[in-house]
C-alpha cells in the first residue's frame, strides 16, 4: 500500500489550490521529508536544497489563519535543525496531528499518528509510543476504523504494561471506555471509567482522574444528564492543567450549558474560551459561538459586532465554514433573509469547494428552510430550578469569565 494514501485520496476528492487542498498537500509534503529523514537511519540530511525548498513553499501556501501552517513549519525547522527524526520532532508531528483532529479530519491524523507510533522505539521512549497509539486509538475510533483503534490501544497497553507504567494503563483504560461510548455500550464505557476515577485518585494522578471525568461529563451528557455532566465537567477542570484539554473541558461544558437552557452560563463560558484559550482557533470557535448565542436571544448589535471580527480573520477552512453556515442561520433568526440566503449560499460554495460535507449539507438544509419560510428551531428555554451543584458551577464560570475579561 502507498504510503499515506489518504492524504492521496484527500487530495484528489478536493478541488486543487483550494485552501484545503493546499493546507493537506503541505502536510503530506512534510510527511514524506520525515519518511526520508526516518528512512535515512543518519544525522547525516538526506533531503537535497530542492526538496526543503518545496516542503517551505508548500507550507507558505497554507492559508495565514490554519493552525496547520504554525505546526508544520515547527515539524520542517525542527527536523532540518536536527537532521534526523529524534522525539523532539515527534512531539510536533503530535502536535500536527491534534491541530488536524480539532477539524474533524480523522482519518490524516490517524495516519500522523501511525507515522509517530511506527518510529517511536518503546525501549528508548516508552512514554512516546504510548501517546502516540493512543492517539492513533482515539482517531481511528473518531474515524469508524474500530480495528485499527483497537490494535492502537492493545500495543499502548502491551507497552504500558511491560513498563510498568501506571498512568499509560489508566490512559489506555479511558481510550477504550471512549470506545465502548461511541459504540454505544454506555454499561460498561461507565464502569470502567468509574474505576480509573477511583485508581487515579488514590494514585494521585490528576491529570489522568481529569480526563476521566471528563469522559465521564460526556457519558452522563449522552445518557440525557447535562446537569451531571455539568458538575462532573467541573470536577475534570479543577483537575487539568494543559491549556489545550482545558479549553476542550471548557467548549464541553458550554455545550451542556445551552442544551439545560442556561444561556448566560454558556455566554460566560465561550467569552472566558475567547479570552484566554491558547490556541487561536479555540478563541475564534468560541466567537463564532458567542454570535449563534447573540442571534438565539435576538442580540442584533452583539452579532453585529462578532460577525465584524470574524468576517476578517484569517481561519482554517473548517472554520470558515461553519462561520458562514451560522453566519447565514443567524442573519435568517434576525429576519434579514436576503443576506441569511446569500451567506447560505456562500456556505454551500465555501464548504463544497473544501470538501467539508457536513458544513454544506447543514447550509443546503438551511436554505431550504429560508426559502420556504420554515420559522427556526428554537433554542431550549431557561429551566425555572437548576441543582444547587449546577448553580454553584455558573457562578464558578462567571467569575473566572469576569477574571479573565478584567485581565485582558
Amino acid at each position: 500500500m502507498i504510503r499515506h494514501q489518504v492524504y492521496f485520496d484527500t487530495l484528489g476528492s478536493t478541488r486543487e489550490d483550494s485552501a484545503s487542498w493546499r493546507s493537506v498537500f503541505a502536510g503530506l509534503s512534510v510527511l514524506r521529508l520525515v519518511d526520508a529523514y526516518t528512512e535515512n537511519g543518519s544525522s547525516v540530511d538526506p533531503a537535497n536544497w530542492a526538496q526543503l525548498h518545496s516542503v517551505r513553499t508548500a507550507i507558505q501556501d497554507v492559508s495565514d489563519g490554519d493552525p496547520v501552517r504554525g505546526v508544520l513549519t515547527t515539524v520542517l525547522d525542527e527536523a532540518t535543525k536536527r537532521a534526523t527524526i529524534d522525539e523532539i520532532v515527534c512531539a510536533s508531528l503530535l502536535a500536527y496531528g491534534r491541530a488536524l483532529t480539532y477539524e474533524a479530519s480523522w482519518a490524516l491524523a490517524t495516519d500522523v499518528f501511525s507515522t509517530v507510533a511506527q518510529i517511536a522505539r518503546p525501549e528508548k521512549n516508552a512514554r512516546l509510543a504510548i501517546e502516540a497509539n493512543v492517539a492513533v486509538g482515539g482517531s481511528a475510533r473518531r474515524n469508524g476504523d474500530w480495528e485499527a483503534s483497537a490494535r492502537a490501544y492493545s500495543q499502548a497497553a502491551y507497552i504500558a504494561d511491560t513498563v510498568g507504567d501506571r498512568q499509560g494503563i489508566l490512559t489506555v483504560q479511558v481510550g477504550i471506555a471512549n470506545t465502548y461510548m461511541a459504540k454505544g455500550n454506555l454499561p460498561q464505557a461507565q464502569s470502567i471509567l468509574d474505576d480509573v476515577i477511583v485508581q487515579s485518585g488514590d494514585e494521585r494522578m490528576s491529570e489522568i482522574q481529569g480526563a476521566a471525568l471528563h469522559s465521564r461529563a460526556s457519558l452522563a451528557h449522552r445518557m440525557g444528564n447535562p446537569a451531571e455532566g455539568v458538575k462532573l465537567a467541573y470536577e475534570a477542570l479543577n483537575l487539568t492543567r494543559k491549556p489545550l484539554d482545558r479549553d476542550l473541558v471548557l467548549e464541553d461544558m458550554a455545550a451542556m450549558f445551552t442544551e439545560i437552557g442556561l444561556r448566560e452560563a454558556a455566554r460566560d463560558t465561550h467569552l472566558l474560551l475567547a479570552s484566554t484559550a491558547q490556541s487561536k482557533q479555540v478563541r475564534q470557535t468560541a466567537t463564532i459561538n458567542l454570535m449563534e448565542l447573540a442571534a438565539h436571544d435576538e442580540m442584533p448589535e452583539a452579532f453585529d459586532s462578532y460577525a465584524r471580527e470574524l468576517a476578517s480573520a484569517p481561519m482554517s477552512p473548517w472554520l470558515r465554514s461553519h462561520y458562514l453556515l451560522f453566519l447565514g442561520e443567524g442573519m435568517d433568526r434576525l429576519g434579514r433573509h436576503e443576506a441569511a440566503l446569500e451567506a447560505l449560499h456562500e456556505a454551500v460554495r465555501f464548504a463544497d469547494a473544501n470538501q467539508i460535507h457536513q458544513v454544506s449539507f447543514q447550509a443546503q438544509t438551511a436554505l431550504s428552510a429560508v426559502t420556504s419560510s420554515v420559522p427556526p428551531k428554537k433554542f431550549v428555554s431557561p429551566p425555572s430550578w437548576v441543582p444547587g451543584e449546577v448553580g454553584t458551577v455558573v457562578r464558578a464560570i462567571s467569575e473566572l469569565r469576569k477574571t479573565a475579561v478584567a485581565a485582558a
